[in-house]
């Protein structure tokens, strides 16, 4: 029996579309073990199939790597992440998938292997990445190789998820996006992009907010989320910052400070940086 515990994250972190996330201390936990045939347990109904991503994942290994399939049974044994609510549900799926299939076929290939496979599976880096390393994550791809560099964020900074009940699809969120960018909104988020590992790092606050201007994805999606602007004022008023989590619909809350609010469309989750990513217990 293998135990693989996956951190939620929240991707793009504002000016860092498809390239940058961060992972909390938030959890899916699944289990894996040797089977006479694929089995399936704990997830929603809709899952219990082919359909099922850890599965998909899982098979996507051996296929890949043109190795001998090996049979397994898989079971959700902890679901803290929600789904389709930009907190990286999907992503705890794809890393526990290939974790379990490297190991079970014992295949021992490096991390940047592993991550490039998980980055093709999930189509970008930013959230596969931070799930499987932790802490705030940057990535690249490099030809066909998927690279990230992992940053440890300063205590000094404070975080709060926003979870609203409304579910929104990456599919539905990407749509809204525009085909082609003005060299202006290129440049503005390139000019702060670069400073965004080292405000992290330093918990530099002050510059964090200067540079969470973003220009790519955010001002097209908070139409898409119901009250995310009452919620952005109402944070900006403590003193706090507020960005989209992933690809929305929730919101994610900074502060160089503790902080709390009351709004009746949002549960507020107090939320800590991961730093182990996904662990493995067998």
């Amino acid at each position: 029996m293998i135990k693989i515990k996956v951190p939620a994250t929240s991707a793009n972190f504002s000016i860092g579309f498809d390239v940058c996330g961060i992972a909390f201390n938030i959890y899916n936990e699944f289990l894996f073990e040797k089977s006479d045939k694929n089995k399936l347990a704990g997830f929603q109904k809709e899952f219990l199939n082919d359909n099922n991503l850890v599965l998909q994942s899982y098979k996507r290994f051996f296929k890949e790597y043109h190795l001998e399939y090996i049979p397994i049974s898989i079971t959700l044994s902890k679901s803290n992440v929600p789904d389709s609510r930009g907190l990286g549900s999907s992503a705890t799926c794809i890393v526990a998938g290939v974790l379990a299939a490297n190991l079970i076929s014992k295949s021992n290939l490096s991390n940047e292997a592993l991550l490039t496979l998980m980055s093709k599976i999930e189509g970008h880096p930013d959230n596969v990445a931070p799930a499987f390393l932790g802490g705030f994550v940057a990535s690249y791809k490099n030809k066909d190789e998927y690279k990230s560099i992992r940053y440890h964020v300063s205590h000094n900074l404070y975080f709060n998820v926003y979870i609203p009940n409304q579910h929104l699809s990456t599919e539905e969120a990407r749509n809204v996006l525009p085909l082609n960018y003005s060299r202006e909104d290129v440049i503005s988020n390139l000019s702060r992009i670069i400073h965004l590992p080292n405000a992290l790092v330093n918990g530099d606050y002050k510059l964090l907010k200067d540079l969470l201007k973003d220009k790519i994805h955010e001002p097209y999606r908070l139409k898409l989320i119901e009250h995310s602007n009452d919620l952005i004022k109402q944070l900006s008023e403590i003193g706090a910052t507020c960005i989209i989590s992933g690809s929305g619909s929730t919101m994610l809350g900074i502060s160089d400070k503790e902080f709390s609010i009351n709004n009746p469309y949002f549960k507020e989750v107090l939320v800590e940086v991961d730093l182990k990513g996904a662990t493995i217990d067998d």
